[in-house]
């Protein structure tokens, strides 16, 4: 939030609000529920905000991660995933 504060909360808005309904189905897709996918989007959203090498970056939830959860969840429960 350097240059235009206005437009960089906009922008993190507009994210959150395209993020987070991702990270709730994802989170029910991948087999750990919604509240975990809503915790992991926070954390990931924070940590990618504070350490990501670009100021044109976008970062959010993908469906591809779901399908690459699901059997490690199946095979080795919750736990598994932290391994990911």
């Amino acid at each position: 939030m350097r240059r235009n504060p206005k437009r960089d909360v906009l922008a993190g808005v507009t994210v959150a609000i395209v993020a987070l309904p991702l990270a709730l189905a994802f989170g029910i897709t991948s087999g750990m529920g919604a509240g975990p996918g809503l915790i992991t989007a926070i954390v990931a959203g924070l940590f990618a905000a504070f350490f990501g090498g670009s100021n044109l970056q976008v970062s959010g939830p993908t469906g591809a991660m779901a399908v690459v959860l699901l059997p490690i969840v199946a095979l080795y429960g919750p736990s598994g995933v932290l391994v990911v």
